[in-house]
């Protein structure tokens, strides 16, 4: 597979789904959830003991209609939710297809390389190459790093930064920096953190200066427009008390109680 070609297209699709659903912020940092809501159903709730998984895209029959479900773990880090979310939001808009059909090649779209190509997505979405290369020389230059003489410690705590900049996890900012050729194979490999004490330390260092809730858990637990849905769910006398009490405990829905007082309030000019 030619991941270079695939890499070089795309911008080009990020830049056309963009258009198409009108995504007009660049950084778009955890407004991915609101983006994500807009174009399927949004299912938040933590799973602690799930190590691997961060979310999942699935297609179900609603009403008569397909309809794409999505599953956010909130037990995950709010970096890796917000990399969920763009990766979960590739497969509602069928990036895999569209960047399939612009290489033309016949051969198969296996799953393994649908999910490479919707993690290419992610990162780019997320990342633009452009502000991704510029905001990474800025911060060297802040801190008035050598670039030709960087200490390991010195390019994590760039990094920490990035992850900060755009709400993403510490691998996605590992690999995007492969991406755009900011750093060679070799370095990216002494960058991995995974298995690395010393490396996973240093980032958890960093991430202690700054003022961010990327290392933080929302626990959410919950679907927009739930609670109208219950609503309808009880006046409609279709969905029996056990079920309403049920999911109602599951996502914390709290009743809110009804207030007969009336009031008045001045619209001014509309």
């Amino acid at each position: 597979m030619d991941w270079n070609k695939i890499n070089s297209l795309m911008p080009e699709v990020v830049k056309c789904v963009r258009e198409e659903y009108i995504v007009n912020n660049t950084i778009i940092k955890d407004d991915i959830f609101k983006i994500l809501e807009k174009h399927c159903v949004v299912v938040y709730y933590p799973i602690s003991d799930e190590t691997k998984n961060r979310g999942f895209h699935i297609k179900r029959f609603l009403e008569g209609k397909l309809t794409d479900f999505v599953y956010i773990n909130t037990a995950k880090k709010t970096a890796e939710q917000v990399f969920a979310a763009a990766h979960e939001l590739g497969h509602v808009w069928g990036v895999a297809g569209k960047v399939w059909k612009k290489l033309g090649t016949d051969k198969e779209l296996t799953e393994e390389i649908e999910e490479k190509i919707v993690g290419r997505f992610a990162a780019e979405l997320l990342m633009p190459e452009k502000e991704f290369r510029m905001t990474f020389w800025a911060h060297i230059k802040e801190l008035s790093f050598d670039p030709s003489h960087i200490r390991i410690d010195e390019l994590i705590r760039v990094m920490v930064m990035q992850m900060s900049d755009y709400m993403v996890p510490y691998e996605a900012v590992r690999r995007r920096m492969l991406e755009t050729n900011i750093i060679p194979d070799e370095i990216g490999d002494m960058l991995c953190a995974d298995q690395k004490e010393t490396i996973n330390a240093t980032i958890d260092a960093y991430l202690k200066d700054l003022n961010t809730s990327l290392d933080q858990t929302s626990e959410k637990k919950t679907i927009p427009g739930l609670r109208d849905l219950l609503d309808k769910a009880e006046e409609s006398g279709c969905v029996s008390e056990y079920v309403l009490t049920k999911i109602k405990a599951d996502f914390s829905v709290e009743d809110v109680d009804a207030t007969e007082q009336v009031v008045s309030i001045s619209v001014g000019d509309k």
